[in-house]
């Protein structure tokens, strides 16, 4: 019995389908559609741009600074979440101590963070809450881009649209209160 190491060549159903795809623009590699070539530049803009409505804000304190130290993807370290306020219509609460916003530092001098909290709402809801991003240094006479992905995990009930969206965040130090966050938070819609 002779036992083969490669494929024969004669070609089968499946190359004839990856023939068609090439032709139509589209790059097969692995059984994966990878890309396209002339298809991408026919594309039109979408119907509909996402935007955005302001939904609530987050207070959160801050205190410390819990340095693990540079390692083989960059300077790490965690500050921990001491407290804060949730303000909003339709929404209040606080931010539960104890969680913490870790922190990587690039070689090219942007912050990637993901922070890990709680929320306790008016109602005495939990909603746990990760929230990551970047942030930016400034440039002379501007500020740092100081943008999140936020997202929660919310009980049914109440607060399930807290679950049933894309939320988006501006963030950032707040000068006249010290060792607070501001992060501002939008639904995508």
């Amino acid at each position: 019995m002779q036992h083969e190491e490669f494929p024969s060549e004669t070609p089968g159903p499946a190359d004839a389908g990856r023939r068609a795809l090439m032709q139509g623009g589209l790059v097969v590699a692995g059984g994966f559609i990878v890309g396209c070539s002339a298809a991408a530049e026919s594309l039109a803009p979408p119907a509909h741009n996402p935007t955005t409505e302001y939904a609530f804000t987050i207070f959160a304190t801050i205190e410390g600074v819990l340095a693990v130290g540079d390692t083989a993807t960059g300077q790490i370290r965690a500050i921990p979440i001491t407290g804060g306020e949730v303000k909003g219509e339709g929404i209040g609460g606080r931010v539960i101590p104890g969680g913490a916003d870790w922190q990587r530092t690039r070689s090219d001098g942007v912050t990637e963070i993901e922070a890990t909290y709680a929320l306790e709402l008016s109602d005495k809801t939990l909603v746990k809450v990760i929230n990551r991003g970047i942030i930016v240094p400034p440039e002379t006479g501007t500020t740092a881009y100081f943008r999140t992905a936020i997202e929660f995990a919310a009980p049914n009930g109440k607060w399930q649209w807290l679950n049933e969206a894309i939320f988006l965040c501006t963030a950032g130090l707040m000068q006249d209160r010290p060792g607070t966050v501001q992060v501002d938070v939008f639904k995508l819609v």
